[in-house]
């Protein structure tokens, strides 16, 4: 595995740090999930059967030690298990861990070579530091809901808090790599709303420019847009190439369209193309010309589409299905998935691994300071 023997504590709940840490788990970092006496406030979204599917999904592949970091024995255990760590990942508000004596710079005493990445919503520093927030005030906030759509709208999915996941956990990589070969540590000021305005830096550039607030993928074009078939399915078509517009043009004998590739008028022509023919039909049709245009799947189709399941995208872990890593390297045939642990689940042995006996354990549950 890619990262075997990395070492990794995440603090972090909710989705952005723990899906941050659930792709360094799956390329074999060692992660443990150190929760408060309550846990993960995502083990109780929605649960089903006691098991959230939300937290299932973002926690594979861990270890979870339920910890009581405001009490003094809680912070000595930490800072021995952040000695032995590579990267610690946090998502409080900038300066809670640092009056804990658990910050960047308290930890960077104990492990010079620690790799600390704190994810926030606004980031470390400025105005909004302390603001709080979830996905739609970022993506609000950001512009990137406003170039999403003419009437803002609640995306179903979490676009921002997802973005930073990804860019995160892509930091942490590279900071490996710089500690590997300059021996010294990093601090990653990782923060959402950063990473959503990301997403819209071809807008922003072209906005710069020309003063228009959407690019020709924002559905405004003939070429590149979503359209109702005949049996009343959504089409999408992504023929902005000149090529892909011309195979759809052949496809559908409509020469007359191929100088309207960017004419915003010419999408009332299309939408009665589009209605003229089935979904099978289109899909034939782009079988044998290659257009670029899928139908816009409802998700139990995904859910149960044979070659997503057969194919290793989606599996089945505790009886919940998840989506896999979205990448295969051939170094390895596949990847290793193991289920989200239990609260607390794995507080003896990692303590026990540490030198504290059953005696002391059992004092320290007494005490309120683990599970």
């Amino acid at each position: 595995m890619l990262l075997k023997g990395i070492k990794v504590l995440d603090l972090s709940n909710l989705l952005p740090g723990p899906m941050c840490s659930l792709f360094l788990a799956d390329l074999g970092a060692d992660v443990i999930k150190v929760e408060n006496l309550r846990g993960d406030l995502m083990r109780s979204v929605d649960p089903n059967k006691s098991k959230s599917p939300y937290f299932a999904a973002l926690n594979r592949n861990k270890k979870s030690i339920a910890l009581n970091l405001k009490t003094s024995e809680g912070k000595l255990i930490f800072t021995k298990l952040a000695k032995n760590a590579d990267v610690i990942i946090e998502s409080f508000r900038p300066g809670k861990l640092h009056s804990l004596g658990l910050g960047y710079e308290d930890i960077k005493k104990a492990n010079p070579k620690i790799i600390y990445c704190s994810i926030t919503g606004y980031g470390q520093k400025g105005p909004n530091k302390n603001k709080a927030g979830h996905d739609l005030n970022y993506s609000a906030l950001s512009g990137l809901l406003d170039v999403l759509s003419d009437k803002p709208f609640v995306p179903g999915a979490q676009i921002a808090d997802v973005c930073c996941a990804i860019i995160a956990a892509f930091s942490i990589v590279s900071s490996l790599f710089y500690t590997g070969k300059s021996g010294k540590g990093n601090y990653i000021d990782a923060s959402i709303f950063n990473s959503a305005l990301s997403l819209i830096s071809i807008h922003i550039a072209q906005h710069s420019l020309s003063g228009n607030r959407k690019t020709i993928l924002a559905g405004s074009k003939p070429c590149y847009n979503v359209y109702k078939t005949k049996d009343n399915i959504y089409a999408s078509l992504g023929a902005v190439e000149g090529k892909f517009w011309q195979s759809f043009c052949n496809a559908t004998k409509r020469h007359d369209l191929l100088s309207k590739q960017f004419e915003s008028s010419a999408i009332k022509e299309m939408k009665m193309l589009f209605k003229s023919r089935t979904m099978a039909e289109w899909m034939k049709l782009n079988k044998k010309y290659d257009f670029c245009c899928e139908p816009v799947k409802k998700i139990e189709e995904v859910i149960n589409d044979e070659y997503l399941n057969n194919g290793g995208a989606i599996i089945m872990l505790e009886g919940i299905k998840q989506v896999a890593l979205p990448v295969a390297f051939s170094a390895f045939a596949a990847l290793n998935y193991s289920r989200s642990p239990n609260l607390g689940e794995d507080t003896k042995g990692i303590l026990s691994g540490m030198g504290y006996n059953k005696k002391a354990i059992n004092e320290l549950r007494g005490k309120g300071v683990i599970l």
